[in-house]
């Protein structure tokens, strides 16, 4: 057997998925602490307004920390201004990620970042292996204060000029809940009473969009800006073009699949940008009511919110660049090529199996979890209905055709569920369930499969 100082290589290689696998729970544990935390404080009596099950609780609270934004209560109206500023709190910290707040504490105190930390780091934002950690995290803070505060500073003077009470309090709220891709609204009815209000709406997508393209970009560009790197990464292009493309095409298809929105001209093409870029970014929000899209509208929401928003960033889904990868690879199938590329750049091919897996078990989750919520509640509600609301919880988006305070208990726990799998993603929880195999000493015969 091959040996060095340190051991044999395959000793090194099963203490190294050791150490992923123990990164791995520490990451699911993390985010499980910060939900029974904010579970505690919801259940505060001087957090609420009114009486809130305890099963309404534990769901708020999973879609408060997984940034999700469903919602079995009007949150406005249920939760006083210290539960609103909690919950707020936890949004922040979801929506960034506690490990970058760890990791940016520690770099307070310490010029290098613990290996841990830095594992644990890379797996929360599915960063490159060797993207640089420390300007990420001060990246991560930089860009989130200052895009928040420019947002806050735009949504007050929307919010004050058209009378809201406690403009001030409301324009830092949906700041942070666009940006975090949360969706929570202090209003009953989203953001259906601003529809006519372009310096809201459009600020609401601004946000939304830059949490949604993620801190690779932002970084990048900035680095461009200031002349500290010549070109923007792959990742960055693939990103911004996928983006584009989606929100464009998304736009169209939700456009011409609902009646309502064509008769509607221009002020409907609105409605459809509006909400296709809310469910791409997964931030939520609505200004027109969701059960009044036609089957066609539903779908294409539908399929938008489980493509997702793109790494690195404060949304869920599958990701922008895990489907283009996908894209990317039929595309060379069809032309009998050999390698991915894009831009010229080949595609490694760990990165195309991990965008393949990642898509089936994200479908394999939605399935079940769809399977089993039909099952309770398939008699109740239409069938389109719930595996929206699935898939709007899976990948962290938040908005509903209004059946979530109708769900029973049951099912309110398997979108719990969902949510919180959705927030750490799925591969992250597949690694989870999956028990460690013995490192391979020799390759395996190969015997051809018929496909």
């Amino acid at each position: 057997m091959l040996k060095t100082k340190k051991g044999s290589i395959s000793d090194r290689l099963t203490a190294n998925l050791t150490s992923r696998k123990s990164s791995i729970w520490l990451l699911i544990k993390g985010y499980f602490f910060l939900t029974i935390l904010c579970l505690i404080i919801l259940a505060l009596p001087f957090s609420r307004t009114t009486n809130i099950s305890f099963i309404d609780l534990i769901f708020l609270a999973t879609s408060i920390v997984s940034t999700t934004g469903l919602s079995p209560i009007d949150f406005g109206e249920s939760l006083s201004f210290f539960g609103q500023f909690s919950s707020l709190f936890f949004i922040q910290l979801g929506g960034i990620g506690y490990m970058a707040l760890s990791s940016f504490l520690i770099l307070k105190n310490s010029p290098k970042m613990p290996q841990l930390s830095a594992r644990l780091l890379r797996l929360e934002f599915h960063l490159p292996k060797k993207y640089p950690l420390i300007s990420f995290v001060y990246s991560v803070f930089i860009f989130t204060i200052l895009i928040e505060l420019i947002g806050a500073i735009i949504l007050y003077i929307g919010f004050r000029d058209l009378g809201i009470d406690k403009p001030l309090w409301a324009a830092i709220f949906h700041s942070i809940s666009a940006f975090c891709t949360a969706g929570f609204s202090l209003f009953n009815d989203s953001l259906s009473s601003f529809e006519n209000s372009p310096i809201i709406i459009n600020t609401i997508l601004v946000l939304s969009i830059l949490g949604s393209v993620g801190f690779i970009v932002l970084l990048d560009f900035w680095l461009r800006i200031t002349r500290k790197r010549k070109k923007i990464t792959l990742t960055s292009k693939i990103i911004l073009i996928s983006t584009i493309a989606y929100i464009s095409i998304g736009t169209i298809m939700l456009f011409v699949s609902d009646g309502i929105l064509v008769t509607e001209e221009h002020h409907g093409l609105k409605n459809a940008f509006f909400h296709l870029v809310s469910a791409h970014t997964t931030v939520g929000f609505n200004a027109y009511p969701i059960e009044q899209f036609k089957l066609g509208g539903v779908l294409v929401l539908i399929m938008i919110m489980i493509i997702g928003a793109s790494p690195a960033g404060t949304g869920g889904g599958i990701k922008t660049t895990s489907v283009t990868a996908i894209i990317g690879l039929m595309y060379s199938i069809l032309k009998q090529r050999k390698h991915v590329t894009f831009f010229g750049k080949e595609i490694p091919a760990q990165k195309i199996f991990v965008a393949i897996s990642s898509t089936v078990f994200y479908t394999g989750i939605l399935l079940i979890g769809v399977w089993i919520i039909v099952q309770i509640d398939g008699e109740r509600f239409t069938f389109e209905a719930l595996i929206f609301e699935a898939a709007s919880a899976l990948s962290t988006v938040g908005l509903s055709t209004g059946i979530t305070h109708d769900l029973s208990n049951a099912n309110k726990i398997i979108i719990a569920c969902l949510m919180f799998i959705g927030r750490l993603g799925v591969m992250t929880f597949g690694f989870a369930l999956i028990s460690q195999s013995p490192v391979m000493r020799k390759k395996p015969k190969i015997e051809d499969l018929a496909i």
